[in-house]
């Protein structure tokens, strides 16, 4: 009895309230809902303990604050009462952050992927029994009929006397026994002992299978995601055999996201996808999004020599450090829209507008029209029949003025409402951003400083004795435990942070975390998103961020190589081994697992000096190097468990790796395989 009078507390609450039991949380997202006339309740134990006392279905409604079309839902459907009266009478109306809950997230997207045989999204809406088994799954739900499809009220209501009905309610639920039992399938390892050459030309062709000739990119479909993992997959396949083809497709598909509408050409800063030519995105912007981009253009930089690659991970970091972070803390994302409601006016112009201000910024009319057709902004607009947002076209020569034009619609934005920010500070998403600076550090001293203090108040504000939390809000204590996400990236920045500041604190914290994330993750062959309810597999799918779980074990991997944490490194290969069918059957859509595999069959080699001496490191013709700071006077090349080259000096021990990298089976092996 007593664990149900909180319950008739909040009840009593709602009753005298205009607010539903989402005005007590923390979640930005949540919050926006919290005047919806639908009574919404928080995913927690007392929530589903009402669901089963009151016999109700629930429905679950699972997005994130900058979604696009969870807005167009809410203001269509959940602000009415039409549709409060039909989901208050039936359900209980659960509403989950996505980016508080991946677990959740994760849990229905899967179920969703494997009910339907594709991927799903935000709004995500699942309709369960109060034992939280499903029996309906879908997307947005539209206020009015189209194409033969039902309504939300039309739907909701259905499924509301359906659940009544446990005839029609068993068949529902037996209709989903299938795609359940694909969820809890075995993993299987692989057929073949697949040797680097197989795991490569697999990669390689099911990549180009999807690669879009004509756009870049790795869809031809109207969405199209940078799928940042998969840039980084190409460029190591390049690194190892010199593959043409891998850095073609990398190479182009930075090029063209970095020159049209995905990319912010004003202020910098990647949105989240966009149209498959590129050219109009939906106007959010994700911490995680050029987190994960920022590396793949320095590394094409590296490559390349080509310092436009270098502009725009800085401009990217720089976006970043400008309108997404306090304290020292980086927010989640910002939406597309402002308080005007219209979506991308802050980031558009009006043709009429942009040019009579520049001729009042001194240029001819000339000079302004030409500026504004190399930039796209044309009268009739390509957003609508107005606004136009920036892309620039390879088919007009560069402006001279073109710094001057960027400079005044630079100014113009801050006349603008700035786009509604959610102020999460989530633990992982911190980490990726982190790492992004060390690794621009490594082109740019002047970076180590702030990556070195961002990385300092990430830890003081998520660490709380030896204990890792999730997420939390400025000002606010973090509450919530850390998910495996949270330990994956936050342990691979620490191993970014030590290999580029040799500071041994680094690669301590980073081992006393794997062994913790052992520990709480793993049980008997699996590994799970969280320690909390809904338990839920990890995985090794990239599509939106690469997989937590293949990011930790390439950390264990690093682990074992730098600390000889035997234990760490083989849980990385049996993990390998026991998931091998990955590597044949979908490597397109595990990229960073494919990265394992090359690491393990590639081997990995670490340097071993003074620090003094490591500080001279320049680059070597060997796929997978780490440092190490060592006691001895010279240079000694250790791979896992063995030590095989010492030199005196740096040109020696390079000298060294680079013949051994043919010895051992780099260059001279894939030579014969590919005739290179």
């Amino acid at each position: 009895m007593l664990r149900f009078i909180p319950l008739l507390l909040l009840t009593f609450t709602l009753l005298f309230s205009k607010d539903n039991a989402l005005i007590t949380e923390n979640s930005p997202y949540l919050k926006r809902h919290a005047d919806n006339p639908v009574n919404w309740y928080a995913w927690n134990e007392d929530t589903l303990a009402l669901a089963k006392k009151e016999k109700k279905p629930i429905f679950l409604s699972i997005g994130y604050s900058t979604c696009h079309w969870c807005h167009v839902m809410e203001e269509e459907s959940f602000e009415h009462q039409d549709v409060a009266d039909i989901l208050n009478e039936y359900f209980i109306s659960i509403k989950v952050d996505k980016e508080e809950f991946p677990n959740i997230d994760k849990k229905y997207q899967n179920l969703f992927r494997a009910y339907k045989g594709r991927r799903g999204g935000w709004p995500l809406s699942v309709f369960l029994t109060p034992t939280l088994e499903p029996y309906f799954i879908t997307t947005y739900m539209p206020r009015s009929s189209y194409g033969g499809t039902e309504n939300i009220m039309q739907l909701t209501s259905r499924l509301g006397k359906l659940y009544i009905d446990k005839s029609k309610l068993k068949v529902e639920l037996g209709n989903f026994s299938k795609a359940k039992e694909q969820l809890n399938r075995p993993p299987k390892p692989s057929a073949n002992d697949l040797a680097l050459n197989a795991i490569i030309k697999t990669a390689i062709g099911r990549i180009s299978k999807q690669y879009d000739s004509d756009n870049s990119g790795f869809s031809t479909a109207n969405t199209k995601f940078p799928e940042a993992s998969k840039i980084e997959l190409l460029l190591k396949i390049y690194k190892i055999n010199g593959n043409k083809k891998a850095l073609e497709m990398a190479k182009n598909t930075l090029l063209t996201m970095s020159k049209r509408g995905i990319y912010d050409q004003i202020d910098g800063g990647f949105f989240r996808y966009s149209n498959k030519t590129w050219t109009i995105p939906h106007f959010q912007k994700l911490l995680y999004v050029n987190a994960q981009l920022v590396p793949q253009y320095l590394e094409m930089y590296r490559i390349s020599k080509d310092k436009y690659f270098f502009d725009i991970a800085k401009s990217t970091i720089d976006e970043m450090e400008r309108n997404y972070i306090e304290d020292g803390h980086y927010f989640s994302a910002s939406d597309s829209v402002g308080k005007e409601g219209i979506e991308g006016l802050y980031y558009t112009y009006m043709y009429d507008d942009v040019l009579e201000g520049l001729q009042k910024e001194g240029l001819s009319e000339d000079e302004a029209n030409k500026a504004l057709e190399y930039l796209t902004i044309e009268e009739i607009g390509n957003l609508n029949a107005e606004l136009a947002h920036v892309n620039i076209s390879n088919e007009i020569e560069e402006p001279k003025e073109i710094v001057k034009v960027k400079k005044y619609l630079k100014e113009l934005r801050k006349t603008r409402n700035f786009p509604f920010l959610d102020k999460k500070i989530i633990t992982s998403w911190n980490a990726m951003m982190i790492k992004s600076l060390y690794v621009m550090a490594q082109h740019d001293k002047s970076y180590l400083s702030i990556a070195n203090d961002r990385l300092e108040s990430l830890l003081g504000l998520m660490l709380d004795d030896k204990k890792l939390y999730h997420q939390t809000l400025l000002g606010k204590k973090a509450t919530q435990e850390a998910q495996l996400e949270d330990y994956a990236y936050l342990i691979d920045t620490l191993l970014t942070a030590h290999q580029v500041t040799l500071d041994t604190k680094y690669i301590k914290k980073a081992s006393l975390l794997a062994h913790q994330a052992k520990k709480l993750f793993r049980d008997k062959d699996s590994w799970y998103m969280s320690t909390s309810i809904p338990k839920v597999k990890a995985d090794f799918d990239d599509k939106y961020y690469s997989s937590p779980l293949a990011i930790l074990l390439n950390s264990f991997l690093t682990l074992a190589n730098i600390n000889d944490d035997l234990d760490l490194g083989e849980e990385s290969k049996s993990i390998l081994k026991l998931y091998g069918q990955v590597l044949e059957k979908n490597p397109e859509e595990s990229s960073t697992f494919v990265i394992l595999a090359l690491r393990e069959k590639g081997e990995v080699v670490t340097i071993k000096a003074s620090k003094k001496e490591l500080e001279q490191y320049q680059d070597i013709d060997y796929p997978f190097l780490l440092r190490k700071v060592h006691k001895y006077e010279g240079y000694v090349a250790c791979k896992l468990g063995i030590c095989f080259a010492t030199a005196k000096d740096f040109k020696g021990i390079k000298t060294l790796i680079e013949k051994a990298r043919d010895e051992i089976g780099a260059k001279k092996i894939l030579k014969k395989i590919w005739g290179k």
